[in-house]
């Protein structure tokens, strides 16, 4: 029995649901259980956008899971209500359902409203903090709370979908979202909007001197370094600062954890000489070294740096050949063109129109063949 059989008797959406909600908890009904509800308030459309508020809240507290398919099962009438207002009602109803509509709408439907993008890093923020207290207090005394994302059970799931969607969603506004972050924890988050603000030293300060984490901070410079980006050219520079010249604390704002005084880091910086010296301003990164820095700690950085210089002209001198060899040979074939003439007598006949050329406008083919410029259609083809 499928749901028309209801609609004859009923002549509005609402008594039509009505009927609908009665016969779901009777057992020997036909209309038995919420998936005729679900079908049709699936039907309905934005034009009915109150009447699919009102009676999907049965469902959703009875079936979270099933109830949600009433919007965002993949149909046309489903996909087309407003999303902000579908978000609120469920905000306010339904709020543990909010994140996986949000996932939904972005991920499967390619929702690049800012506000959405916004709204879901903030309901997985919420949910991570009240989580990330649970688990503090469940710590035996004297034990560190394990990295970002590596938790068990639902913390380590929500914090790396938080992690991973402040990585890769462009669409979000990190300056309104950055103030809801606390100080005293989520930092690896607070480094991630840092980043997206381009405020680089800020981040790789939380990374080197408050996580201790030379490879994240690495990492991080790994993912924004873009030579033809002025905001993230010199992010390894900021990396060696960190290293060498680290600020004091307050350089991130009222952080609320203990920090040590920050210690330079040499070896660190050496490393990072070595290994992307290719992605350093030579004369910006001596400076920053230390004036009792040996030449032998720096050794290889000098080789690399001027091998690759070495590597460059001896690149720029060879294109600077070739390119002097095609205009040469450009040249000749100029000069070959120019000196062939081509004469117009009052007897020279138009290929295609049979008529003189005579004072008219002309085209000459490269086997001599001449034609009036208006006859000329195809260029590429001597006419016959």
């Amino acid at each position: 029995v499928g749901i028309v059989v209801v609609l004859p008797h009923c002549r509005s959406l609402p008594a039509a649901l009505l009927v609908l909600l009665d016969q779901a908890t009777k057992a020997n009904s036909p209309l038995k259980g919420h998936e005729r509800t679900i079908q049709y308030l699936q039907q309905l459309g934005k034009e009915s956008l109150s009447v699919i508020f009102e009676f999907s809240l049965w469902v959703l507290k009875a079936c979270p899971e099933d109830g949600l398919k009433i919007f965002t099962e993949d149909l046309i009438e489903v996909e087309n209500l407003p999303r902000d207002k579908v978000l609120e009602f469920l905000r306010d109803n339904c709020k543990e359902l909010a994140i996986p509509y949000l996932e939904h709408i972005i991920h499967q439907w390619d929702e690049t409203g800012p506000c959405f993008h916004n709204w879901l890093i903030q309901l997985l923020r919420e949910r991570v903090q009240t989580l990330m207290r649970e688990y503090l207090c469940s710590l035996p005394q004297g034990q560190s709370a394990v990295s970002a994302g590596d938790e068990e059970g639902e913390l380590g799931e929500y914090r790396n979908k938080l992690l991973s969607f402040l990585e890769i969603s462009t669409h979000y506004q990190p300056s309104r979202l950055i103030t809801d972050f606390p100080f005293d924890g989520l930092l690896e988050e607070r480094a991630l909007l840092l980043g997206r603000m381009g405020l680089h030293e800020q981040a790789l300060f939380i990374y080197v001197h408050i996580l201790h984490n030379t490879r994240l901070a690495e990492d991080y410079c790994h993912k924004h370094y873009d030579v033809n980006d002025d905001t993230n050219r010199d992010v390894y520079l900021s990396l060696l600062r960190m290293y060498l010249s680290p600020p004091e604390p307050q350089c991130v704002g009222p952080v609320r954890v203990e920090v040590a005084e920050p210690q330079p880091n040499l070896p660190a910086a050496l490393s990072v000489l070595a290994l992307q010296y290719s992605k350093l301003d030579t004369s910006k990164t001596l400076n920053l070294l230390p004036a009792n820095t040996h030449i032998q700690e720096i050794r290889l950085f000098l080789e690399n740096v001027l091998e690759a210089n070495a590597q460059r002209r001896r690149y720029n001198q060879i294109l600077k050949s070739l390119l002097q060899a095609e205009f040469l040979r450009i040249q000749e074939e100029r000069i070959y063109h120019q000196e062939v003439k081509c004469i117009i007598t009052e007897e020279k006949i138009c290929r295609v129109c049979k008529k003189k050329i005579g004072n008219s406008a002309f085209a000459r083919y490269p086997n001599a063949v001449v034609v009036h410029y208006f006859c000329c259609k195809d260029r590429t083809a001597c006419p016959a």
